[in-house]
């Protein structure tokens, strides 16, 4: 029986939605497969995942046309390919991708990776703010709706990785236009929009979730309210997950009914499933 390994990081859960059925569909084929938040291991751990098994997969949601920074610092220190491994990078996205996987995929290739399949997937949006008014989140089944829509493409996914096909997303000229222009400005956005993170103490039942979740540990306590620091990558987990709505990002964010949050790809869904090891 042939292995792969997933590999992913999630802000909200759309990506973790997606590895895992992603997984149930390379089992159909008969493969058997680990799928992992790359928050919830070691370097040291990953030599030993990764030793015996015959594809590697890669997952995470778009930021700008790249991937969230830990994600990319997890490529970064990724071991290098000792033998001809083959690879596959998917993304969610919320509307436009360009050629994100692609391009993350190079990193990979580097490494010494062979880069089967590169692949983008819309999911819900999970980003409708005062200052970036994009279009509000959906919790109900609408969120489902775009689930059928995908499970069609997971499947060719997984077929694709098991007939070892070459399909690479992104890798033309438009692709690579649209996602060079969003390069060029997503990480003076992600520094901007982190330092508006403030917290409404009328709200705040002092719960520490945000400390527990966050996966930069950029949120400490501090006089019985939260403090932000400077290593925020925007994932929005804090501020979508807060049972109480006292993360603000702007003060006109309070209003939930014009801003809602997204609250996961599916009923019952537990943030915890992010950085549960």
């Amino acid at each position: 029986m042939k292995k792969a390994i997933i590999y992913y990081f999630s802000g909200t859960g759309n990506t973790w939605w997606l590895s895992k059925e992603l997984k149930k569909q390379l089992n159909l084929n008969n493969w058997e497969v680990d799928y992992f938040s790359i928050e919830c291991i070691q370097t040291i751990d990953i030599l030993t995942q990764i030793k015996d098994v015959h594809h590697i997969i890669f997952g995470f949601p778009v930021y700008g046309s790249t991937a969230p920074r830990p994600m990319l610092n997890f490529i970064h220190n990724f071991p290098k390919a000792n033998h001809s491994q083959s690879i596959s990078v998917f993304a969610t996205q919320a509307l436009a991708s360009g050629d994100t996987a692609y391009f993350v995929g190079k990193q990979l290739i580097q490494k010494g990776y062979c880069l089967n399949q590169t692949m983008h997937f819309r999911m819900m949006n999970n980003l409708h703010l005062p200052k970036f008014r994009f279009y509000p989140p959906k919790n109900d089944d609408r969120v489902i709706s775009l689930h059928h829509k995908n499970l069609p493409k997971i499947k060719k996914l997984a077929l694709y990785i098991t007939q070892n096909e070459k399909v690479l997303h992104g890798k033309y000229s438009l692709g690579i236009i649209i996602g060079a222009f969003q390069r060029s400005h997503i990480d003076k956005l992600i520094h901007t929009a982190g330092k508006r993170f403030t917290v409404d103490t009328s709200r705040c039942i002092n719960c520490d979730q945000c400390i527990k979740i966050c996966p930069t540990k950029n949120i400490v306590g501090s006089n019985n309210t939260y403090d932000f620091k400077k290593n925020c990558v925007f994932c929005l987990r804090c501020y979508s997950q807060c049972p109480t709505h006292a993360i603000l990002i702007g003060e006109h964010s309070k209003d939930v009914e014009k801003f809602p949050r997204y609250k996961g790809p599916q009923d019952g869904f537990d943030v915890n499933f992010l950085i549960k090891k």
